[in-house]
């Protein structure tokens, strides 16, 4: 691997993919799903760059192999011309100094989350929870496997948010989704009575009013922090991503595990400071772009994957997976009691209605393409027999990964 590590990792969990995805604009890229330029380029005469890239993913963590892969992939499809000074395990910046460190030339790639800066990114927050409110009601596996895609297309379509992110300094180019989020607890449950009153560690607004439906309280904590939270009794349920509870050793404090019909965790990913990728070759550009989908393909398969060992484990160690059929309603309820977003858009959006029209035309299409064109069943009659397939649940991921890069490059 053509990837420098100067600093060792620390032992700490997997953060959670939260939510996933930010906007894959900016400008300069080539077309994805096109040849690109760079196929023919002679790198010899082009000037090295070494790129500083921030993980606060722990080692082995799907994120952390999507990041490597794409890595790897750049240095080797530029013969050596982009390489990259690699701080993994959080030992470079803290999760939420990650604007800062982009905007201070710290880091050059990190992992940004638009629920950490709500004040600088408002119309990222807002489409965030327009997205958010169009999958929710959507199933697992359907919700992973057609809301990356549409996260790629929505990310890449000049909205007002891909503006703002430029702006506040960074460009998001591989944007992550997760649904539903895991809810893990030290005490089991079945019913929204038994969780009245439980501490519960969120990671962001949404996610804080779907747990305070059900009597809970709604607690922000790094990733990074709830295990001894949980462990000590401070907190007594959490929401991540499944690899967060999978490799951040959460089953040992949180056995009981459901997967309720809370809005995917989105609003985050891989991102890249706007400076640096204006002063990357257009070369260099065209690889960075097209190298995403390979390493996107693998780690959809491995994310769902995690949700399979996630519910073998939780079994294993005598706990197990939960029915979320006395949950869902109340969930459902609090969805439909929130304020219009059309009034609740911030300053910037210019035509609220037809930015939630667009977002749901882009959700439409990639729902309809995951059931008709990939097979995937949109009412499985049973979690815990989906949960099972992993990523076996497409037989063939090729036609997954043409559309992904039929959508615009990093703009």
């Amino acid at each position: 691997m053509n990837r420098k590590i100067t600093t060792p990792l620390s032992v700490i969990g997997a953060l959670s993919v939260a939510v996933l995805v930010t906007a894959c604009s900016g400008g300069g890229g080539a077309p994805a799903g096109s040849p690109t330029d760079s196929a023919g380029s002679d790198w010899s005469s082009i000037e090295p760059v070494e790129l500083t890239v921030s993980n606060i993913f722990a080692e082995g963590s799907v994120s952390t192999v999507l990041l490597q892969d794409w890595m790897d992939a750049v240095t080797e499809q530029t013969e050596g011309v982009v390489t990259f000074d690699y701080y993994p395990g959080g030992t470079l910046h803290p999760l939420l100094e990650s604007l800062s460190a982009l905007n201070s030339g710290l880091t050059d790639i990190t992992y940004m989350g638009n629920s950490f800066f709500p004040d600088q990114l408002p119309i990222s927050n807002w489409r965030d929870k327009v997205t958010q409110a169009a999958l929710q009601s959507v199933n697992y596996p359907l919700v992973d496997v057609a809301g990356i895609g549409q996260e790629f297309a929505q990310h890449g379509s000049g909205s007002a948010s891909v503006t703002e992110q430029a702006e506040a300094g960074f460009i998001s180019f591989m944007p992550l989704l997760i649904g539903p989020p895991a809810f893990s607890c030290v005490e089991e449950f079945e019913t929204p009575d038994d969780l009245a009153g439980r501490q519960t560690r969120v990671s962001g607004a949404t996610a804080k009013g779907e747990v305070e439906s059900l009597g809970m309280g709604g607690v922000f904590t790094a990733a990074n922090e709830q295990y001894e939270a949980l462990q000590r009794g401070v907190l007594d349920c959490a929401v991540n991503a499944p690899t967060t509870v999978v490799s951040g050793g959460l089953l040992e404090v949180t056995p009981w595990v459901a997967f309720p019909k809370f809005a995917p965790l989105l609003g985050s990913g891989w991102a890249i400071s706007t400076s640096a990728w204006e002063e990357l070759a257009p070369e260099i550009q065209d690889v960075m772009t097209e190298a995403r989908y390979d390493a996107m393909t693998t780690w959809i398969q491995a994310s769902l994957n995690e949700f399979q060992t996630l519910a073998d484990a939780a079994e294993e160690i005598g706990g197990g997976v939960i029915e979320s059929d006395e949950i869902n309603p109340v969930v459902d309820d609090w969805w439909a009691d929130q304020p219009s977003l059309e009034s609740a858009a911030p300053t910037g959006v210019e035509d609220p209605q037809a930015e939630i029209a667009a977002i749901n035309a882009v959700v439409e299409e990639w729902l309809t393409f995951s059931t008709e064109e990939l097979g995937i069943d949109p009412e499985p009659e049973n979690i815990r027999d989906v949960l099972a397939e992993g990523g076996g649940v497409v037989d063939d991921w090729q036609p997954w990964r043409d559309k992904l890069a039929e959508g615009p490059g990093i703009q």
